[in-house]
């Protein structure tokens, strides 16, 4: 829409399209309108050949527009006022058909206003330099250079500025990169046109037909091959799911496929023209622009031929992981570059979720090895510490002491298993159960447990969830996750333990890192706290890691959790940002209660 533009485009757009209209309405009565079927055939071919993007190809790499050589050979025969009408279809033409998509009605008022515009002026100047209908050929080359530049100039200057100021570029950068180099075909096409037209009227309409039909034809079928592989080009672009970015050698973007407008939430048309730099952060836009220029110019460098990783820059200021590969088009000065950008969020939470699971593994193993010996210690404290008590009497003073060293030595012993259950060696004995039946018996501990401070909910389905574990463990699981929650509500709040039955996919089983597809039992316990940080949640299923205060905590609760979950074929996860609450949620394999079987009499 007009209203999207930046505010000097969307004046300058209007001014052109009002200038147009003036110059049409004022001129066109006083063009000559006979015979009328010429003037109505130029009308067609020129918007047809405009629509359609006909060419004709002249040199290596350069095209001549045959809609050009149209409104030329229009303006010779008929002049300028009755040329505007030529140039206005064809400015309708091309924004009407054969268009990918529904153009704003503004950029067909423009492109006429612009075509409209440039052959007027291109004809006041073929005229004043002595140019007309049935002119010497010895008298032609002047007016024929004259009107040929004066079209050039006045069409491409209109175009480079919209561009210009659409896209907030140097207006003359973009003439000089995208435009000047035309000049030529320019006036090889008033060329072509002059010729065409002194065939015509030697030969007759009908041996000109004939003998331009051919190259028409081929020209036809250059044109649709070009766009099946534009086609192809393009299906490319617009399924891909990374980003693809072409830049120009001055590391300006050309092209920005809609996987790019996503992934840094930026519109084509906002970007086009625009520095590449603008998609990193300031601290690498320095080295990564020395390197793409190098790249662009030398063929070698640090992104020659490998992946390299970056970060994004979405249009919001979010800074993001990329992975960056790119691919050299040409290899003069004006070679282009295609830059293939991967967003690499989730792979690299990935990563880090499988290397927080092997630490956590190491972690076990030591714990588990310590536990082992560090019980063995205990056993001969704890049998030297019962040999004392049978030789001591029970007067005796040193008897308390003796006692008390039991008791540390029971102590030791809880600990050890603590660190057994995270180890996963703690012996176990499954069974089966149902795993809301467990939760509900503990309803009563849970409520007196939590105190009256907290709102509290418990719910469970309709259908029994079996599952396969050690029931004291999974009361152990759930006791820990209470009193978590509730020591995150010093205030009050809500929490809520929940079991239920969920089928998880393979998209879902790779998110749980170790999880694997199937249906499971699933049990949640919610709170409305202060909830976790990101820096806490990397390290709190580790080992005597706590937030809470010296003396309140051993450190041992999650990690406890973390060992009992694995031990029973389970995985955990926990979803949580600061001041928003925690929820922990625990999938443990469901599975199928055996239907007693009945004997026959």
């Amino acid at each position: 829409m007009l209203r999207d533009l930046p505010p000097n485009a969307r004046w300058y757009s209007i001014s052109v399209i009002v200038a147009g209209a003036v110059t049409f309405v004022l001129l066109v009565p006083r063009a000559s309108f006979s015979p009328i079927l010429p003037l109505l055939f130029l009308v067609l071919l020129s918007s047809l050949t405009s629509a359609f993007k006909v060419y004709f190809p002249i040199a290596s790499g350069v095209n001549m527009s045959v809609s050009y050589v149209v409104d030329i050979a229009s303006l010779i025969l008929r002049g300028p006022h009755a040329t505007m009408i030529v140039g206005a279809a064809s400015g309708w033409a091309q924004t009407k058909f054969n268009a990918k998509g529904k153009n704003a009605p503004y950029r067909t008022l423009f492109n006429m206003a612009c075509l409209t515009l440039t052959v007027e002026a291109a004809g006041q100047v073929y005229q004043r330099l002595g140019g007309t209908a049935d002119a010497a050929v010895d008298s032609l080359p002047l007016p024929l250079a004259g009107m040929a530049l004066t079209y050039f100039l006045a069409n491409t200057v209109l175009i480079a500025t919209a561009v210009g100021l659409s896209t907030k570029q140097q207006v003359w950068r973009i003439w000089k990169t995208d435009f000047a180099s035309s000049a030529p075909s320019y006036l090889l096409g008033a060329v072509t046109a002059a010729a065409v037209i002194a065939v015509t009227q030697r030969s007759g309409y009908w041996l000109t037909l004939v003998l331009t039909a051919a190259p028409l034809y081929m020209t036809y079928k250059l044109y649709r091959a070009g766009k099946e592989s534009d086609a192809r080009q393009g299906a490319i672009l617009e399924a891909a799911h990374d980003a693809i970015i072409t830049v120009d050698p001055h590391l300006h973007i050309r092209e920005f496929n809609p996987a790019a407008e996503q992934m840094f939430g930026a519109l084509r048309i906002n970007m086009l023209g625009r520095d590449v730099e603008l998609l990193l952060p300031d601290a690498e836009r320095k080295p990564q622009r020395h390197a793409l220029g190098q790249y662009l110019t030398t063929g070698e460098g640090p992104l020659a031929r490998r992946q390299l990783e970056l970060t994004g820059l979405r249009s919001d200021g979010a800074e993001f992981p990329i992975e960056v590969t790119v691919a050299r088009i040409g290899a003069d000065a004006r070679s282009e570059m295609t830059v293939f950008v991967r967003d690499i969020t989730e792979r690299r939470a990935l990563e880090e979720q499988l290397r927080q699971s092997q630490k956590l593994e190491a972690i076990g193993r030591l714990a588990g090895g310590v536990a082992h010996d560090f019980n063995n210690i205990l056993m001969s404290i704890m049998g030297s510490a019962d040999i004392l008590l049978m030789e001591l009497e029970r007067e005796d003073p040193a008897r308390a002491e003796a006692n008390e060293i039991k008791q540390a030595v029971q102590r030791g012993a809880g600990l050890t298993r603590q660190l057994l259950a995270f180890s996963r060696r703690q012996a176990t004995r499954p069974r089966l159960f149902a795993l809301a039946e467990v939760v509900a018996g503990m309803e009563t501990l849970l409520r007196r447990l939590i105190g009256p401070e907290v709102e509290f909910e418990l719910c469970g389905q309709a259908e029994p969830s079996m599952v396969m574990a050690d029931p004291a463990q999974i009361e152990q699981v759930v006791l820990n996750l209470v009193v978590n929650a509730r020591d995150a509500m010093p205030e009050g709040g809500r929490l809520t333990v929940r079991v239920d039955e969920i089928d998880i996919d393979e998209a879902a089983a790779v998110a749980l890192v170790e999880g694997r597809a199937g249906r499971y039992a699933r049990l949640s316990v919610s709170d409305t706290g202060t909830g976790i940080d990101e820096q806490t949640r990397a390290r709190m299923f580790e080992p005597f890691f706590t937030t809470k205060e010296h003396g309140k905590g051993t450190g041992l609760g999650l990690s406890i959790v973390y060992g009992i979950v694995k031990q029973s074929a389970g995985y955990i996860s926990v979803v949580s940002e600061p001041c928003r609450g925690a929820t922990f949620i625990i999938y443990l394999p469901a599975v199928m209660a055996a239907e007693p079987s009945h004997t026959a009499a």
